[in-house]
């Protein structure tokens, strides 16, 4: 018993671990000059950047999301879009998905 409890300890830990350790890129904080809602997707188009993808409707946060980035527009507020490791925001991608939007001051 002793063991099984020592065992799953580790995992939980090491599943944590995991998560810490995800690597991801933040795009340079900028205002937002275009949003574009779709029938599947939110777009925004960030000062001095390619377009991005915010999310796909049917994802979880991405309604969240757009909620943030249309307050930022509105109030003139910068926001900085996080994209998984290796994303690249001076290109156009309309595939990889944003993992978090920060409204920025």
């Amino acid at each position: 018993m002793k063991i099984r409890r020592m065992f799953i300890s580790i995992l939980i830990c090491v599943g944590c671990g995991s998560n810490l350790a995800q690597a991801s890129v933040d795009c340079p904080p900028s205002n937002i000059k275009h949003v574009q809602v779709e029938t599947d997707k939110v777009l925004v188009l960030p000062e001095g950047q390619a377009w991005h993808l915010i999310g796909f409707i049917s994802q979880p946060g991405t309604k969240e999301m757009l909620s943030v980035v249309l307050a930022a527009q509105l109030a003139d507020r910068k926001v900085v879009v996080r994209y998984p490791d290796g994303y690249d925001c001076t290109n156009y991608d309309l595939s990889t998905p944003a993992l978090m939007v920060r409204l920025y001051n």
